[in-house]
């Protein structure tokens, strides 16, 4: 194996763009603090290596929290050293009363408001260097806001020149989900129809699934933020919703089965029950396919699903008319129907998440 192949191992393409982005970005603002000949410019390179984010919705976001935070706690703290020497004038202790008020107030701010969290070390930094001899507070903190604003223009520009789109990596993890979905569904299908519940495999199925849900939710609200067509950012937000209902339908069979004795009433429907589990993850597979491929799925991609859905629940009403459910007693009867209803309705919520995009 070549060193290039090995590195290629270790690091993804997403990856090391990242660091080549932000690698770019720190080098051209350095270079521009010695045009501009800055005294403190190394402000503006640390802030160009913490607004650069992953996706450019994400570079976006950490950029207006970094320009208010700083905007923010220049001002406090001019306003700060600025009332105490008025009031107290220079010493020990007006600087300590000047820190622990500005400082107190701006981490109240920051449990209000996120972007706020900068805010405190901006003023910080301007009470210090103030009293250092730096010059005017108002002074040091407009310094400090053109600087970091400088780091934060070349973040961007770097971003916007070479992007990496946070929708074009949620379109994978919402594939990513589809499929995780229906890896979940199998382990809970198996252990129902084997008798068994395999508790560690339902658990890390599950453990995936909320994770990748959680990361999912994160890149949405970077795609928000990007520039691009509305409609895009609507279509996944609407997946990621569809995706959240499946998992609470798969959940919901989850704590069915998990203490359901191993023989019962849906023995009787066992190759229904089978049918309609296979036929559903068929179905989460070419919803998936749809998705990565940006297509339509088939106009048939619902064929199977309804008619495992019909042939189970004609199946379900032939033994009730028959009254085989009177001979078990009413704990494995509430066991069966939380299963098989939350099984029909994650059909239910595929199916009708195929039809829309073959209508659409």
């Amino acid at each position: 194996m070549t060193i290039a192949e090995r590195l290629a191992s270790l690091v993804s393409a997403s990856q090391l763009r990242h660091a080549l982005r932000t690698a770019i970005a720190a080098s051209v603002t350095a270079a521009l603090t010695r045009v501009l000949d800055l005294e403190q410019g190394y402000w503006a390179v640390f802030s160009s290596i913490l607004v650069m984010q992953a996706h450019v919705g994400g570079s976006m976001a950490a950029s207006w929290s970094r320009l208010l935070g700083t905007a923010s706690g220049a001002l406090l703290g001019a306003l700060a050293v600025t009332a105490t020497d008025a009031l107290l004038g220079p010493g020990t202790g007006p600087l300590t009363a000047a820190m622990f008020a500005t400082v107190f107030f701006c981490a109240l701010l920051a449990a209000k408001n996120e972007n706020l969290r900068l805010a405190g070390l901006t003023a910080a930094v301007v009470i210090c260097l103030h009293e250092a001899g730096g010059g005017s507070a108002y002074s040091i903190g407009l310094n400090r806001f053109l600087e970091v604003g400088l780091g934060i223009l070349v973040a961007l520009a770097v971003s916007l020149a070479w992007p990496s789109h946070a929708r074009v990596v949620l379109r994978f993890g919402l594939c990513k989900g589809l499929e995780q979905l229906g890896e979940l569904l199998d382990a809970l299908m198996d252990s129902r129809m084997q008798g068994r519940y395999d508790r560690q495999r339902v658990f890390h199925c599950k453990d995936a699934v909320l994770r990748l849900a959680l990361r999912n939710r994160e890149l949405l609200a970077s795609a928000r933020r990007e520039p691009g067509p509305a409609g895009q950012g609507e279509e996944l937000s609407d997946l990621l919703r569809a995706e959240d209902r499946l998992a609470e339908h798969l959940l919901a069979m989850d704590h069915a089965i998990e203490n359901a004795p191993p023989e019962g009433f849906h023995q009787h429907l066992s190759p229904e029950l089978c049918e309609l589990g296979s036929a559903l993850k068929a179905a989460l597979a070419d919803l998936a396919s749809a998705v990565h491929a940006g297509d339509r799925p088939a106009a048939t991609a619902t064929a199977r699903l309804d008619a495992a859905l019909e042939g189970t629940g004609q199946k379900l009403l032939d033994l009730r008319q028959q009254r085989i459910i009177a001979v078990y007693d009413l704990d494995e009867v509430m066991h069966f129907y939380s299963f098989y209803h939350a099984l029909r309705e994650a059909a239910r919520e595929v199916r009708d998440e195929l039809a829309r995009r073959v209508v659409a």
